[in-house]
């Protein structure tokens, strides 16, 4: 696997706020994403946006165009035609999630974008080392605790054990 924080940080990028702001603008006047300008949600996609790369904003743009779609989409009939390797469905109960003031939302998301990355990228990886490696995306993008909340929230499983554990290593691994 490759480390994902690092294949986006790139030093070479002159106008960083720029390259945010064009982003910024092209995600949110995607028709798709029209119902994220709902309450607290625009704020955490707003605050994703300011702790992810450049370079990886950059590739959002030109090569791989994610789409954030509420679960309902799945079953209208519209939809069909939709590569599903780049959307990101998200069920109620994250919706919910994004509904509320919580730093966990963001991890999150950012959580789910990196997933979907490596699968784009690295499509034979394993998933459960996707996941795990996802989540030291998200842990590097310095929202490590907000993933552990979000982390505990989830129900019991064996992969959630795992995936904490890798968590706290990568967490003490770095400090």
């Amino acid at each position: 696997m490759f480390n994902l924080i690092q294949r986006f940080f790139t030093k070479d990028i002159l106008n960083r706020q720029l390259i945010r702001t064009q982003f910024s603008e092209f995600f949110f006047s995607m028709p798709e994403h029209h119902w994220v300008s709902e309450g607290q949600i625009r704020s955490h996609f707003e605050e994703m946006f300011s702790v992810l790369p450049v370079g990886l904003l950059d590739v959002l743009m030109k090569k791989h165009a994610v789409t954030f779609l509420k679960s309902e989409e799945l079953r209208t009939a519209g939809n069909v035609s939709r590569s599903h390797k780049n959307t990101i469905y998200i069920f109620p109960e994250f919706q919910k999630l994004l509904l509320t003031s919580k730093r966990s939302a963001v991890a999150y998301l950012a959580q789910e974008l990196a997933f979907v990355l490596y699968e784009l990228e690295e499509s034979h990886a394993d998933p459960l080392m996707a996941e795990v490696e996802a989540d030291k995306f998200v842990s590097d993008l310095g929202l490590t605790f907000e993933l552990e909340e979000l982390l505990l929230m989830l129900d019991e499983t064996a992969e959630k054990r795992l995936r904490l554990t890798y968590l706290t290593a990568n967490h003490f691994s770095n400090n």
